[in-house]
């Protein structure tokens, strides 16, 4: 495991890693709430590591952005 990795919360990585993605896609909040069955006030409160989100959240996320769900917790 690098440094990188171990020195940042994976709750940041995931809230990063959600952020750039929907930033990408010129998505709002609420059109990836929607696409992932969420609310937009969960997808701000992971978005600002605010909330720890479960593994079935990351699914939840991960089918949104039709990415792998390891995807979202890559430290880059």
């Amino acid at each position: 495991m690098s440094s990188r990795a171990a020195s940042k919360p994976l709750r940041s990585v995931l809230a990063e890693n959600v952020r750039r993605a929907r930033d990408e896609r010129g998505w709002s909040q609420e059109f990836l709430a929607e696409r992932a069955g969420l609310t937009q006030v969960y997808i701000s409160q992971i978005e600002t590591s605010k909330t720890a989100a479960s593994v079935d959240t990351i699914e939840k996320l991960a089918a949104g952005f039709d990415v792998n769900a390891g995807d979202l917790l890559i430290c880059t």
